[in-house]
């Protein structure tokens, strides 16, 4: 564990590393034109001695907060507390704070008023779920912004998982089990990430001649109270679906209980497929087949974009795409 950083000073930093003072700031502000070498040196100073920057004092030169609004989805989804996680330490070594700020239906009237007068630096968004409006609301604030998903405002830098490839994923999957009748419980189909999601799952369907009931198809919000109901809903049927594909891991979750309540076996009876691969997936519990999403990759890259665009705001704005994996543990079988 690195020592407290009391009395600590960028100086300090400089004369452990070799290098200049006006270089540590460099480093610490997130500017571009430090060679590889020399910043892994001062980092290792910054972890050895425990430096953190004065925050304060730095912002009265700089006319910048040090600060980032980060808009967090549902956070009772450990999707968002696990990029938060992220986020937060990523931010931190750079010298920056993060304000956090939730994103819920209910309160992105909200957020563009308090992300102004807070005074940010720049939002990294980390949901697709608010409306329009309200994602515009925010662009327009004038400072940089990073959309984790499709975003739709063309000034906003993107990073985001193959939506469409991880549908895609999905359904391969469960038709290579020998599943025909597959319920799906989805979000908001109008969000782009739950359409591609949707679209590339009913591709491979297609693609391997399955005809998709949509009766089958519950959408909801994407919590655990709601897909709880929705899987209910859907092994109560007369011809219950022999799957689910869930459009994320909480919705797994949910409908994993649904079918406990109901003395449906997973996966004897009805095989169960999410989407993320949080850290709870893993859990003896639960074992969820699931497809993977790079959650911390995608917050570290979504850091990275803040970073270079307050260095050079004027840049063209990056569209990164993450890969999406399989990954088989005990929830679904073969038929």
């Amino acid at each position: 564990m690195p020592p407290k950083s009391r009395g600590v000073t960028s100086i300090d930093v400089a004369k452990a590393a070799g290098v200049s003072q006006t270089t540590v700031s460099r480093i610490v502000n997130g500017h571009a034109g430090v060679s590889d070498r020399i910043r892994a040196k001062v980092e290792a100073a910054i972890e050895q001695l425990g430096y953190r920057p004065n925050l304060s004092a730095r912002s009265l030169v700089t006319s910048r907060t040090q600060t980032i609004g980060v808009v967090l989805g549902d956070p009772r989804n450990s999707y968002y507390a696990e990029l938060l996680h992220t986020i937060s330490d990523e931010l931190s070594l750079a010298g920056y704070r993060a304000l956090i700020l939730s994103g819920r239906a209910d309160t992105t009237e909200d957020l563009a008023r308090t992300l102004w007068e807070t005074n940010v630096d720049a939002v990294i968004l980390t949901t697709t779920l608010l409306p329009a409006d309200d994602e515009g609301r925010i662009v327009s604030l004038g400072v940089p912004s990073v959309t984790m998903g499709p975003g739709t405002a063309p000034e906003t830098a993107t990073i985001s998982p193959d939506n469409l490839e991880g549908g895609r994923i999905a359904g391969r999957h469960l038709v290579s089990l020998g599943h025909r009748r597959i319920g799906v419980i989805a979000g908001p189909l109008g969000a782009a990430s739950v359409a591609d999601r949707h679209d590339g799952f009913l591709q491979e369907l297609d693609a391997a001649g399955v005809t998709f009931d949509d009766d089958l198809l519950e959408v909801a919000d994407l919590d655990y109270t709601r897909a709880f109901q929705a899987a209910t809903r859907l092994l109560q049927l007369a011809t219950p679906p022999t799957a689910l594909f869930c459009h994320n891991d909480l919705v797994a979750f949910g409908a994993l209980n649904a079918a406990k309540a109901l003395g449906v076996s997973v996966p004897e009876d009805v095989s169960i497929l999410g989407f993320d691969d949080v850290a709870m997936s893993s859990w003896e519990a639960f074992d969820l087949t699931t497809v993977r999403q790079p959650i911390t990759e995608m917050a570290r890259g979504a850091v990275e974009l803040t970073l270079s665009l307050l260095d050079d705001p004027t840049q063209e704005r990056a569209h990164l795409v993450l890969p999406c994996t399989l990954v088989e543990r005990s929830t679904t079988r073969r038929l």
